[in-house]
């Protein structure tokens, strides 16, 4: 048995990011609990990760060296927040893109962790500052900002809080390495993210482009 697989990993949130960092955890080896507060929702993200998991595995496009069996089995549900945060090292939360929600999400998931737990966001738009502003604990703080789903793109943005502590970067990105993924660490917080920012620009010169062509009605 790894290391890995003695670790638990709690993801807050079951809807389509949720899932698709609980995949990328469990390909990994890491027990994860998955966690979410409307009834019925977490079994029912762990039953559409069961039939993504055996028609990756049909494909052989499977991440890791487990089974779609033996990956599944390292999954489990909740709808008690403690429950699901106990013996968690590393937290993933994935609500929605608003603000307060994550606030309040943050607030209440430290009352069930020790000061040790890493605290991590994946948020597409909202820098740590605000998102961990009612947070006691910000040095064990970060954004962890995927390339949607981060299943099958693998790029991940590490945004760490400004008093986040070195060691708790280093650990996040270490995670993300041996789970497969392409971590690139930020030294510090930036309005609309460095990935955001670069995505942007491309999409827009290559609607230019489009419009030059379509101007000149040629191909280019």
């Amino acid at each position: 048995m790894s290391t890995a697989e003695l670790k638990t990993i709690t993801v807050v949130g079951s809807g389509l990011i949720g899932r698709s960092w609980a995949m990328v955890f469990v390909s990994g080896g890491y027990r994860v609990k998955i966690y979410d507060n409307q009834p019925g929702q977490a079994s029912k993200a762990i039953t559409e990760i069961r039939k993504q998991l055996e028609e990756l595995e049909e494909a052989h496009m499977l991440r890791g060296q487990l089974t779609a069996a033996q990956q599944l089995a390292l999954l489990s549900s909740y709808e008690d927040l403690a429950q699901a945060l106990e013996g968690a090292f590393f937290v993933q939360e994935c609500v929605f893109e608003q603000l307060e929600d994550k606030q309040g999400v943050f607030q209440e998931i430290e009352r069930f962790v020790g000061k040790e737990v890493i605290l991590s966001s994946s948020t597409s738009c909202l820098v740590p500052s605000s998102v961990f502003s009612k947070v006691q604990e910000r040095s064990r703080c970060l954004v962890s900002h995927p390339v949607n789903p981060p299943y099958y793109v693998r790029l991940v943005e590490l945004v760490p809080h400004p008093e986040a502590k070195p060691a708790v970067m280093d650990a996040a990105h270490s995670l993300m390495t041996k789970v497969g993924q392409a971590p690139v660490l930020l030294k510090k917080e930036i309005d609309g993210f460095a990935l955001n920012r670069v995505q942007a620009a491309i999409i827009a010169e290559s609607w230019r482009l489009v419009q030059v062509c379509v101007r000149e009605r040629s191909s280019c």
